[in-house]
């Protein structure tokens, strides 16, 4: 017992030890990069960044900032992975700890005499159960995308009632941009500023359509630039687009029910998961041989945890079709 307990001190400390350090790593790139985030935002890249030594320009990294950029989630990224990092450890070492607990409360005699090797076991759930910070940011980004989509009708219509032939598309932006529906207000002005400033129009517009990840905001995208170029009369297949999506927007509406209730019941699962494997041991301490001694009962479960994280990265790409 005396061995055990030092035992759960020494990686308790380890664990606050391991905290603190992070969180002081965290603070120190959060400040650097908010510096850096200003100053790119004034004058431009960096050398270092175009060559490619920002922490940010780590694919990875760059895209999940991105992604809470857009989800509007203002803690830093660095907080994020540090997250991801410190539950991953505390999920290795929750998921060893209740390992051994389950042994010396269930186990028979003779199994608590067997050694038992849980790391890869570990890992899987680690991966699982630090992954979910991520997974959060994601379900975040698609709920906000889908509000942009949703709001994508009531956009169009602003601009309609903004239009006239003699003006640019910018002054349409500027003219339109404080009566724009709440869920895309944020997005039409970061459009707005980048058109005015080291964007081109054409990159600008792309920008605000790849950022919405919506069909719909392509196709505006494409109508806006006819007329910036050609100064072509648009205002036709504005109401041609309008139209297209309020035929589409009922569809859309039951595939974003049907989305959230698979999201809902892929996180139930995962819990009703682990409440299964532990009541069946607490229902009979045999079946602690079938899960953790038997290497087919080990396979099922690190199987189950793949399978488990799968419907996760499912849930997420479900959701990114837009109407």
């Amino acid at each position: 017992m005396t061995v055990r307990w030092a035992t759960a001190v020494f990686y308790a400390l380890w664990v606050a030890g391991a905290g603190l350090i992070i969180v002081t790593w965290l603070a120190w790139c959060s400040h650097r990069l908010k510096e850096r985030r200003r100053r790119r935002i004034v004058l431009g890249p960096s050398r270092t960044e175009a060559a490619g030594v920002s922490l940010k320009e780590i694919p990875v990294v760059r895209k999940l900032a991105d992604d809470m950029e857009i989800a509007e989630i203002k803690a830093p990224v660095e907080a994020v992975a540090g997250a991801m990092l410190f539950i991953g450890v505390i999920g290795w070492f929750a998921v060893n700890g209740m390992v051994s607990g389950l042994r010396e409360r269930f186990a028979l005699d003779a199994d608590k005499m067997i050694p038992t090797n849980t790391w890869l076991l570990n890992g899987f759930i680690a991966i699982l159960i630090g992954s979910l910070p991520y997974f959060y940011v994601k379900f975040r980004l698609q709920r906000k995308r889908h509000r942009i989509a949703l709001d994508m009708i009531k956009l169009v219509q602003n601009m309609i009632a903004h239009y006239s032939v003699g003006r640019t598309v910018q002054d349409i932006i500027a003219r339109s941009s404080p009566t724009m529906p709440d869920h895309v207000r944020s997005e039409w002005k970061l459009l707005e500023l980048q058109s005015h400033m080291r964007y081109s129009l054409e990159d600008a517009l792309y920008e605000f359509a790849r950022r919405v990840d919506n069909v719909w905001a392509e196709d505006l995208a494409d109508i806006l630039l006819i007329k910036h170029k050609y100064g072509n009369d648009v205002i036709d297949s504005l109401h041609k687009l309008v139209i297209d999506m309020q035929t589409a927007r009922k569809n859309e509406e039951k595939r974003l029910a049907m989305v959230t209730v698979y999201r809902i019941g892929t996180v139930v699962m995962i819990a009703f998961a682990f409440f299964i494997v532990f009541f069946n041991i607490y229902a009979d301490g045999m079946n602690y041989r079938h899960y953790f001694v038997n290497p087919m009962g080990k396979l099922a479960l690190m199987i189950s945890s793949a399978v488990m994280f799968v419907s996760m990265v499912m849930v997420v790409r479900s959701g990114r079709k837009t109407f």
